[in-house]
């Protein structure tokens, strides 16, 4: 396992700021679909996810990952798929499990343990992508 060099770690902190804008986006456009509830669940996620993002820059020299590179590779990836979809995304519980999923990702990577983060990242395509069948 190789320490995340800050431009890594930048890189990956911008992937949840930009995820926690997307929830925030698709909060805005579903506005009248979402229950009280669920605004406010997603409302909490979209903090605990700028929060993750402040915590991967404040640990940028300690985070650790097996294979970072590829890892970062698709967490980039997926987040530029979600950014670029979520706002039209009709599914008002694909959203929320999205979130949740990127959220779990988040704590994973702040709590440093390598093989959480590998689950999360294949959790999080699945919630987003479905089953690839």
């Amino acid at each position: 396992m190789a320490n995340l060099t800050s431009e890594q770690a930048n890189r990956l902190s911008d992937d949840f700021f930009y995820l926690s804008m997307a929830i925030a986006d698709f909060r805005y456009a579903h506005w009248e679909s979402l229950t009280l509830e669920e605004n406010k669940e997603l409302s909490e996620m979209q903090g605990a996810l700028l929060r993750c993002g402040e915590d991967i820059l404040a640990f940028s020299t300690t985070l650790v990952m097996d294979e970072a590179a590829e890892s970062l590779s698709k967490i980039s990836s997926i987040t530029e798929e979600i950014r670029g979809s979520v706002k039209t995304l009709s599914a008002i519980q694909k959203g929320l499990n999205t979130a949740a999923a990127f959220l779990i990702l988040g704590v994973a990577i702040v709590k440093r343990d390598p093989m959480a983060i590998g689950n999360s990242i294949k959790d999080l395509f699945m919630t987003w992508k479905g089953n690839p069948e």
